[in-house]
């Protein structure tokens, strides 16, 4: 039981840091910035190390506090700390973009547009239908969007952590 309940402690533990730095690039990388600029691409970089290397050291806690972990547990571990933490930075995005900042997603499709236009792929109609429909789905896919890559940055930080961590000499 005690077992149980360090499991679920690290979960949340480190779920909860995930949704704080999270929402706190949120903050400092604003929504609107230019994805040219190079210091939102560092910050991309450094946002990535950071939510794989939270699973990582959940699991290097879990078992500094003396549990067995094996691959499994650990790649468990990682998914559901990347789950609750990408649901918690979701629902922060879903109420920034839907009431605290909805201009923010103006800025945010005229940014695509741009980056859009530079291609030379689009007509001006395609272009406005694409920014219609990307517009219309722009604040539910926030949270769909923090969710799956919280599940893929737990599930890849979780099999690091395992195969870093693993307990010698157990038989699973």
């Amino acid at each position: 039981m005690e077992n149980q309940k360090s499991f679920k402690s690290t979960v949340w533990t480190f779920a909860a840091l995930y949704a704080i730095l999270g929402i706190l690039f949120m903050l400092i990388k604003s929504p609107t910035a230019d994805p040219k600029n190079p210091t939102s691409v560092v910050l991309g970089f450094v946002s990535l190390f950071i939510f794989i290397g939270l699973p990582v050291l959940a699991v290097w806690y879990y078992r500094k506090q003396g549990n067995t972990v094996t691959l499994g547990k650990a790649v468990k571990l990682g998914v559901f700390i990347g789950l609750l933490g990408g649901l918690f930075v979701g629902i922060y995005a879903y109420i920034y973009f839907a009431y605290i900042n909805p201009a923010a997603i103006d800025q945010v499709m005229e940014i695509s547009r741009s980056v859009l236009e530079e291609t030379g792929k689009f007509t001006d109609e395609m272009l406005d239908k694409q920014m219609e429909i990307t517009k219309k789905f722009f604040v539910p896919m926030q949270l769909v969007g923090q969710l799956f890559s919280g599940l893929l940055y737990g599930v890849i930080g979780g099999l690091l952590g395992g195969l870093f961590f693993k307990t010698p000499n157990e038989d699973y």
